[in-house]
């Protein structure tokens, strides 16, 4: 079945649905489990700002390496980041570079308009991810 799994979180509500469905699935499977947090910034006059600051980034990542952890899940994470645009881009990088054989986010788009045209993580991930992808609602 599956032997490493990529749970990519923000931090939104789902975010929790999300870690709930990859410690059960590591349960069942004895997968290894690999946490993704993108601290994104964005530019704005041409200037790089923040749009979420690095203790914040890293305490979601952390809360879920804990709640994976006391289920006995060998697990680790990391924060990466990247512009805005880039958050697709480096969920793919690190499921390959995990060598995640399953990706499991939450759905999450960029704006109304996005949502609109399609244009989310979620949508870019699916069309262009090598391993299999659970989206959580």
């Amino acid at each position: 079945m599956y032997t490493r799994i990529l749970a990519a979180i923000d931090r939104s509500d789902r975010a929790g649905r999300v870690i709930e469905t990859v410690t059960d699935l590591a349960r069942l499977t004895g997968a290894a489990v690999h946490v993704l947090h993108a601290e994104e910034s964005g530019v704005v006059y041409d200037q790089v700002v923040a749009l979420e600051d690095h203790e914040t980034a890293q305490a979601v990542v952390d809360r879920a390496l804990a709640r994976l952890r006391e289920e006995g899940i060998k697990a680790d994470g990391e924060v990466v980041e990247v512009l805005h645009e880039g958050v697709p881009d480096a969920v793919l990088d690190s499921a390959r570079e995990f060598g995640a054989d399953l990706v499991v986010l939450g759905p999450r788009h960029h704006g109304r308009i996005g949502a609109l045209l399609g244009s989310s993580v979620s949508h870019e991930v699916a069309l262009h991810t090598p391993s299999s992808l659970l989206l959580v609602l």
